[in-house]
């Protein structure tokens, strides 16, 4: 966690504005130490007015005005929530060695930034930055990770999918997936060969490298 163990990372968008008012900043992160960490730099150091929310319906259902949304990648909503949500503010999410598979999917939803905890606090500066004048930006290792999984069908995985070959990545059984995402064996095994066929692989061992990053 690079970012996180900087002092004085994100200072220079997340400042309040001239006029004095105090950004917003909506978070869905159910993890406490990074809670701490998020509110410590936009809410302590910045003077942002920090939420955070446990769910994806809990954000959803607050409707409150807000200017900045960061979701942490393991809590993805749908892709609807980005599309069309009916408000001007702009979205980021970020997490820790982000895969090619969740960075594709979030270009697909049209999310503003994508931001790896691997990277420095110059770097998500230059994007958060990048941001708050309407433009799309990602920190290097997003960028790196992308470009290791072009070619291998990646792109074509839907999110399930994705995040199926994830946990199966870091040592997940088939029945064990299931267990975590609330469906059926059946179902894993069926999104499994579904994976291994998009991604032209015909063994578990081939896996990581086809998702451009490694095992665990």
């Amino acid at each position: 966690m690079y970012l996180m163990g900087k002092e004085g990372c994100m200072t220079s968008l997340w400042k309040n504005n001239a006029g004095g008012s105090r950004l917003k900043t909506f978070i869905l992160e159910n993890r406490d130490l990074y809670r701490l960490l998020l509110a410590k730099f936009l809410g302590e150091k910045n003077g942002h007015d920090v939420v955070f929310f446990a769910s994806p319906d809990e954000m959803k259902n607050n409707h409150e005005p807000r200017d900045f949304e960061m979701i942490a990648a393991h809590l993805l909503p749908g892709r609807m929530h980005f599309k069309n949500n009916g408000t001007p503010h702009s979205h980021a999410v970020y997490g820790e060695g982000l895969d090619s598979a969740t960075i594709h999917w979030c270009r697909k939803s049209g999310v503003k930034g994508i931001l790896d905890l691997q990277d420095g606090e110059e770097e998500w500066s230059r994007c958060l930055q990048a941001m708050g004048t309407g433009e799309t930006s990602e920190t290097s290792s997003v960028s790196k990770a992308l470009n290791e999984g072009r070619g291998k069908g990646v792109a074509k995985l839907s999110r399930r999918e994705a995040e199926v070959a994830r946990m199966l990545v870091k040592g997940f059984s088939a029945k064990q997936a299931a267990a975590a995402l609330g469906t059926s064996e059946g179902t894993v095994k069926n999104q499994r060969k579904a994976v291994y066929r998009k991604l032209g692989i015909v063994r578990a061992t081939q896996l990581a490298g086809a998702m451009g990053f490694k095992a665990r």
